[in-house]
């Protein structure tokens, strides 16, 4: 079979098993977005395509770039489309009809860029250091001016710096570890009152790679993100919301293989567990998700190709405890000028947070990318990824997504 034929058929299987696309992991992007791995539904644990992939994802991969030193830059435009129809008040509140009616609109919250910086630089053939920036987690919506919503409006952006190491212990045996300082800015609300706030937090990384010949396999542990954001939401009273919002710790799992084509076929595949439930403020609107990527590149003469799959479990909470003011991120009530200043945040408020605010419903990814050696120091690498449109009841508000991705990069290496 020639390289045509077979990079048709491996999409074909990859493509005819879901028709469902997205780009993010709840409010997480992981390497989704990197310039080329971006093309291989982020799959990237046990085996890279670019050193980007390696300072973002997997420590202990830096030792795949153990000669010279490169540099990547890049960028993603993500572009997602949020509707939302409601049909009137929340479940657990009587007469919530008349403070929030039946309302449909979409949000305003649609174009983001999406930045790649990456360096790696080899000591030795055996110590390989790292170190890079862009955003790690994101999610908007912004449903200010639509009559009888009462502006609900939210975002969140996470710019992640890292700095680590990765070191050949043996032929075969891998590790490495990455400090990631991360920078945050945030506001949330089921109305127009909130305001940005920022913070800082820190985490770390701990990896390893196993090589069997073509085969490797590869593991990390990504411990939380805790970052502080001070008076982001008024309560209606003259005082404010103050939260810890930890984006979660995750446990991630690969192996990867390139014995095919002569060794010019290589597949990734991924499993990535996200502890939502156990993160501070995401605990009450969110639950665990498990995330399952796939991912190939062939390679022809100066030539990759790439395409990828992942699926990842919505993280929306489900039965939520109607009846009870059971809060956010241990916060309530929240401000309302259309019901006496303030409105209790019982379950059926949430579930409109979740629809209007948090809406990360999407579970299917399907992604395409491609590379090419400019000059024996050059690489420049594209890829794009589509949302279909999904569909899901979080309460009483139906909410419909779709989106759509493209980015690209070059990366220099010089020994």
């Amino acid at each position: 079979m020639n390289n045509k034929k077979y990079l048709a058929t491996l999409i074909g299987m990859l493509t005819t098993s879901s028709f469902a696309f997205a780009g993010t992991f709840g409010t997480d992007l992981n390497n989704n977005m990197l310039p080329a791995t971006g093309g291989m539904g982020g799959a990237s644990v046990a085996r890279t395509v670019e050193p980007a992939a390696a300072v973002f994802g997997n420590p202990a991969t830096l030792t795949e770039y153990n000669k010279g030193t490169s540099f990547t830059f890049g960028a993603t435009f993500f572009d997602p489309t949020l509707e939302a129809d409601h049909s009137g008040g929340v479940r657990d509140i009587p007469g919530s009809e008349a403070i929030i009616p039946a309302w449909k609109g979409s949000s305003n919250a649609d174009k983001y860029l999406v930045p790649t910086v990456a360096i790696t630089h080899a000591f030795t053939p055996k110590l390989v250091a790292g170190l890079g920036l862009t955003a790690q987690s994101g999610i908007g919506s912004d449903f200010r001016g639509v009559q009888g919503s009462q502006n609900p409006t939210g975002e969140l952006l996470v710019f992640n710096a890292n700095v680590g190491l990765g070191f050949q212990v043996t032929d075969n045996l891998s590790l490495g570890a990455m400090a990631t300082i991360g920078n945050g800015y945030f506001q949330a609300s089921l109305s127009q009152d909130t305001g940005s706030a920022h913070g800082f937090g820190i985490r770390g990384t701990v990896g390893a790679k196993y090589d069997i010949g073509a085969t490797s396999l590869g593991a990390y542990y990504r411990s939380e993100l805790n970052i502080q954001y001070d008076e982001y939401i008024s309560r209606g009273d003259g005082t404010f919301w103050d939260d810890d919002v930890a984006q979660p710790q995750e446990f991630a799992i690969g192996i990867a293989n390139n014995s095919l084509m002569g060794g010019n076929l290589q597949i990734n595949a991924d499993v990535i567990h996200k502890a939502w439930s156990d993160a501070n403020f995401y605990e009450d609107f969110y639950r665990d998700q498990t995330v399952f990527a796939l991912g190939a590149q062939l390679t022809t003469g100066k030539a990759q190709w790439r395409i990828g799959y992942s699926h990842a479990r919505d993280p929306i909470k489900r039965n939520l405890p109607l009846g009870q003011d059971i809060g956010i991120g241990g916060n309530s009530p929240i401000g309302c000028a259309d019901c006496g200043g303030q409105l209790p945040v019982t379950a059926g408020v949430v579930e409109y947070f979740q629809a209007t605010n948090a809406a990360a419903i999407w579970e299917d990814t399907i992604t395409a990318g491609f590379g090419y050696q400019l000059t024996p120091e050059i690489k420049v690498d594209i890829h794009a990824a589509y949302t279909l449109d999904e569909s899901q009841q979080i309460g009483n508000t139906k909410v419909d997504i779709d989106a759509w991705q493209a980015g690209a990069g070059l990366t220099w290496h010089f020994e």
